[in-house]
Formats: structure tokens, C-alpha cells, sequence
């Protein structure tokens, strides 16, 4: 008889954790809009790497953090190079100049200038963004005049963990 009694505080027990964890992962996802992607293709090689999930939720946007936004039906993943009415400008080496300064890139083994149909040097325009993929040899990008500078209304959030394999993103 105690047998019995006590399977049922476990399975009680076991029902009551389940649904708290839902409950924690409902509010994860509709709160801090948490989101999780797939990596497709190479554009932000070697920091992501093609076929990897990637971990997103809204938050501040700083120069250098990695986002995924939204482009026409699509979903993009970059790096914020540029913040709103920062002038940007890129030499012959890849090397970026922001307000007339060199940005340090240490998440760059090789730089690129790669494909560049903006005018040089570009201000971003209020409320936008600049953002360049790692891959610069190989990337669309803000670079390219269909999608230019990226609006803060575009921003879902903030990449900042790989799932598989685990990693904190720089």
C-alpha cells in the first residue's frame, strides 16, 4: 500500500516539474523572443560555421555583435559594422574605417573588400545599421545596394550562442 502511494507523489512530482519547465520555456520564447536558426551557407564563416543552430533574443545592438534580421522572405545572419550615422569606408585591403578610424577585427583571419555596389565612403542613415558578413570575400551584405543599410524594425535579435557545438559567439 505505501508502494503505490508513493508512485503516485513520484508521478505527481514528475508532472509538476514538466510543467514548470514548459512554463519557463513559453516565457523564454514569447517574452525574450528567443529564437533558434540554422546556419545556411558560408557568409560568416569561420565565426559560424554552415549547418550549425544558432541561438537569438532581442536586446541593445552594439558595433561588432552578430544578428539575424530579416530580408525579404529571408532570414540573414551578419555582424553590425556600422551604427546609425557613422560613415563608413573600406580600402583596397578590406580594412574598414569607421568615422575616419580603422576597426580592429580579431574575428578575421582574412580580409576582403569583396563585392562593393554602395558608394564609398557610406553614412548610415538614422535608425539603421551596417552589416558586413565574416566571409567578406563571400557575402551579401550591406555592401550591396538591395540591402544597404539594415532597419532596427528588420533586427529579430542578437546571435550570441552556437547550439551545436555549444560555444559563446564573439
Amino acid at each position: 500500500m505505501n508502494y503505490s502511494k508513493n508512485k503516485i507523489s513520484i508521478s505527481k512530482i514528475v508532472v509538476i516539474i514538466t510543467a514548470i519547465i514548459l512554463i519557463i520555456i513559453l516565457f523564454l520564447i514569447l517574452f525574450l523572443n528567443i529564437r533558434i536558426y540554422k546556419i545556411n551557407g558560408t557568409s560568416m564563416s569561420p565565426t559560424l560555421i554552415e549547418d550549425e543552430y544558432v541561438l537569438s533574443y532581442k536586446s541593445f545592438y552594439n558595433r561588432g555583435d552578430i544578428i539575424a534580421f530579416h530580408y525579404k522572405d529571408n532570414v540573414m545572419i551578419k555582424r553590425i559594422i556600422g551604427l546609425p550615422n557613422d560613415i563608413i569606408d573600406i580600402d583596397e585591403d578590406g580594412n574598414i574605417y569607421i568615422n575616419d578610424e580603422l576597426l580592429n577585427e580579431p574575428y578575421l583571419p582574412n580580409k576582403a573588400k569583396g563585392d562593393i555596389e554602395i558608394t564609398l565612403p557610406y553614412k548610415v542613415p538614422s535608425n539603421k545599421y551596417f552589416v558586413l558578413g565574416d566571409n567578406r570575400a563571400d557575402s551579401l551584405d550591406s555592401r550591396n545596394i538591395h540591402i544597404s543599410s539594415i532597419s532596427e524594425n528588420d533586427i529579430i535579435g542578437t546571435v550570441k550562442v552556437s547550439l551545436i557545438p555549444l560555444k559563446k559567439i564573439s
